[in-house]
């Protein structure tokens, strides 16, 4: 594997930063041969060698995509979860990504011109046109599921006119993960936004947003197109299939990024409506139309309602549902831009990375939900508190042997040979961002899993694993130093563990670092209060410690959901 050296990252060695993100260049618009996807590209290729001819060799699961051999068993297979455990990055890699690494042909090794078709294309279903190979230039993917037939769009004036702009060039951006080509998901929304005007009034409502608290002046104009969005948004869904539309999921997911934007405990807010509306929409397509042409956003969906569910407020609607009905798009439908077989395009300089990093993010992800549904199942349980010593003494060593589950499934993930050599590679930009978030969010995790799961959990906690708490948050904080020296624009992921690390450490210096580095990146944010918030409410957690210290000597008995409520403080998503 190239571009592998023995100094680590941050991550594997303290004193080592981040290696530079590379990108390599492709010379060849086709690539190897083996990697070809279209015969019609095969060809080209053959035609431009000697000696001019090529090979393919079919065999029985070569058809296995055709409709008269799939259709039964496709939709089980694209969403099918991989088992938690040490091995499930390899076993995962091999069934889901088998086919999402751009479905490479397997090469013989004494005739690099002869390859094993491991899919044969329907071309009375499918034009070669549709098809791009791995090094092909990425186009407009075919839909899936049909684009809306309605009026044109509406007619706005200049200020609105700006105000879109503003939404496509700057908010968008921030709301997203890191894309590979500038501007690449934004043309959803455009397609979309041109046969649904509901939509156009949604991006508008969060581009004003955005402009207006960046002005620090009132939000009375992005109101009135949110107001006026939802009278449209009622009178454009006048059947099923409008409703499971790509602009009625679409206009939903943005009027939920509004809500959340504008939460605030001391005014009703109806964020928790819309994460139930995108859970019933979601199900809708997938019975409607037989798929989801935009997975990608269902987990951007389940990573909004995990935040949700990790902070307090949100119960978990949307994650619990697609958990428990194995529902959540694997790792390899995650990113945009999508290739014609509907996963995620994996770009040659990235195909040594990528794969990896996806898998690693989504397996630590999973546990965040289990850890957080969890989270909410404990907090739940009035009895808990009520109960004799006895009882309650066996009821905290039963919650720790279930954490104990996941705190291990978390450990072993950094275990596997690859994810070790990952941490070595310098990496894609995209890979990079995955492998980061991933590191600090399972140290973030396992700090929460000690903590945060009850009130007065750390009291019950043996003190055998402060060490490991004052490790993590120590981890997390050198980490984040690192990350934001390079990737500053991009570093919203790191608010909700430099939040895990400040409320754990006991270190007076450390505490203060993280309230500084969560003030520089309220800097960058576009839209939403919520990183502010968070900040405020950390100083109110650090409040409470320090009077607990002065009384009782220590404050391992502070409950940081418990300050919040009592001040008021609602985070509903951190780095918003």
């Amino acid at each position: 594997m190239q571009d592998v050296t023995t100094e680590g990252s941050f991550i594997w060695d303290r004193i080592a930063s981040p290696a530079p993100s590379s990108t390599g260049s492709v010379t060849d618009d086709l690539g190897p041969f083996a990697t070809l996807l279209t015969d019609e590209d095969r060809e080209r290729k053959a035609e431009a060698s000697t000696p001019g001819t090529f090979n393919v060799i079919v065999n029985t699961q070569s058809f296995q995509n055709l409709a008269d051999h799939s259709a039964n068993n496709a939709e089980g297979r694209r969403y099918s979860l991989p088992v938690l455990r040490r091995t499930s990055i390899a076993t995962s890699l091999a069934s889901s990504y088998g086919r999402d690494s751009m479905m490479e042909a397997i090469a013989l090794p004494d005739d690099p011109n002869t390859v094993i078709l491991p899919r044969f294309e329907d071309l009375s279903r499918r034009s070669t046109k549709e098809l791009k190979s791995p090094s092909s230039s990425v186009e407009s993917i075919p839909p899936t599921i049909k684009l809306e037939d309605s009026e044109p769009p509406v007619s706005l004036p200049s200020p609105e006119v700006t105000t879109l702009k503003h939404f496509r060039d700057v908010v968008w951006k921030q709301l997203v993960p890191p894309e590979h080509e500038p501007d690449s998901s934004i043309i959803l929304l455009d397609e979309a936004a041109a046969h649904f005007p509901p939509l156009v009034r949604a991006m508008v409502a969060v581009g004003s947003l955005a402009i207006f608290q960046h002005d620090g002046k009132e939000r009375l104009d992005s109101l009135q197109h949110y107001s006026q969005t939802l009278p449209e948004l009622q009178n454009s869904l006048k059947s099923e299939e409008d409703l499971a539309s790509d602009g009625a999921f679409l206009t939903h997911f943005l009027l939920l990024i509004y809500e959340i934007a504008t939460a605030d405990v001391e005014h009703p807010n109806i964020w928790p409506r819309h994460i139930s509306t995108l859970l019933k929409i979601t199900l809708l397509r997938r019975r409607v139309f037989g798929g989801e042409r935009f997975p990608f956003i269902v987990w951007w969906v389940c990573d909004i309602d995990l935040d949700a569910l990790l902070s307090g407020p949100g119960p978990g609607e949307f994650v619990g549902h697609m958990l428990k009905n194995d529902l959540i798009p694997p790792p390899s439908f995650q990113l945009y831009p999508l290739g014609a077989d509907g996963s995620s395009v994996v770009y040659p300089e990235e195909r040594d990375s990528l794969p990896v990093a996806l898998q690693l993010s989504y397996e630590v992800a999973l546990h965040a939900m289990r850890l957080g549904l969890m989270a909410r199942e404990f907090r739940s349980d009035t009895s808990f508190e009520t109960t004799d010593l006895l009882q309650k003494s066996m009821a905290i060593k039963v919650r720790q042997s279930r954490l104990s589950d996941i705190q291990e499934g978390l450990r072993q993930l950094w275990t596997v040979p690859s994810v070790q050599e990952l941490g070595r590679m310098r990496l894609s930009v995209r890979a990079q961002r995955l492998f980061h978030q991933a590191w600090t969010l399972y140290r973030a995790l396992i700090i929460y899993s000690y903590t945060s799961m009850w009130p007065g959990q750390r009291m019950d906690t043996l003190p055998d694993y402060e060490a490991e708490i004052a490790t993590a948050a120590q981890q997390i904080l050198q980490a984040s130093q690192a990350i934001m020296q390079t990737d500053s624009n991009s570093s919203r992921f790191l608010v909700f563990p430099l939040f895990m690390a400040g409320y754990a450490s006991t270190v007076g210096s450390e505490k203060t670092a993280v309230i500084d580095m969560i003030q520089q990146m309220e800097q960058g944010c576009i839209v939403g209060q919520n990183t502010r918030a968070t900040r405020r409410a950390l100083e109110a957690i650090y409040e409470r410690q320090n009077e607990r210290f002065m009384h009782n000597g220590h404050s391992l008995d502070v409950d940081w959901p418990q300050v919040m409520a009592e001040r008021g403080i609602s985070v509903v998503n951190f780095g918003l």
